[in-house]
């Protein structure tokens, strides 16, 4: 092998090692400051600690509308990279939000987001080229529109039928599959629930009523 050759080879090894080739890395929060969702309590925190401690496995403490770092930064890293606002620190300011999310571990990380400013709907709609398993990627996709105020009455009454009584963590432990997220913000009240494969899982209705969202937008 000629010497300029191995040189290439040498610094490409390098840059990939720096994290430069890996795009996903880019958008690791910093800190939980930057969490797209409630972290965990400190005091919860504390009860997984010294629950592994002791090795009790397996330590898992739900709390809801909390998620744990390892799962707020896979999700926040996405959304970061969707250029999505963050939610739950809007609470208590006149919002109306409500966010779908799909993370597939092979499929192309999408976001569907309605919101009502003062009577105005606007959807929007973000997708990134990468891996919802595992790689952020960058958005390729980026389009916002203004819907009916009557789309978002009806989808509203599907949300306050149902959603506020869901709890945020799947009740079922699922290794691989589609991550659905949902979230709604309405003035001072948030809330966010995660399934995995829902539509696959005992959890048709939840599937249903984050489909009724990318229907809403799809003026379907």
């Amino acid at each position: 092998m000629k010497p300029r050759y191995s040189t290439y080879i040498i610094v490409l090894i390098l840059i990939s090692g720096c994290g430069i080739l890996k795009p996903e890395l880019r958008y690791i929060p910093k800190s939980s400051a930057e969490y797209y969702f409630p972290p965990l309590s400190d005091e919860t925190k504390q009860k997984q600690a010294e629950c592994m401690k002791l090795e009790n496995f397996p330590c898992v403490f739900k709390q809801n509308d909390t998620l744990s770092d390892f799962v707020n930064e896979w999700y926040s890293t996405h959304l970061a990279s969707m250029k999505e606002p963050i939610l739950y620190n809007q609470i208590g300011k006149g919002k109306k939000v409500i966010r779908f999310t799909h993370l597939g571990t092979w499929s192309r990380p999408y976001s569907y987001r309605i919101e009502n400013k003062n009577g105005q709907i606007i959807g929007t709609y973000n997708k990134t080229k990468g891996l919802g398993g595992y790689d952020a990627g960058r958005r390729i996709k980026h389009e916002v529109k203004e819907l009916k105020i009557s789309d978002w009455n009806l989808l509203s009454r599907k949300i306050n039928s149902t959603f506020w009584e869901i709890k945020t963590h799947d009740p079922n432990m699922i290794f691989d599959g589609e991550e659905w997220i949902l979230e709604v913000l309405i003035d001072d009240k948030y809330h966010v629930v995660s399934r995995t494969s829902p539509d696959n899982y005992g959890e048709e209705k939840y599937a249903e009523l984050c489909n009724s969202i990318i229907k809403t937008y799809n003026n379907e």
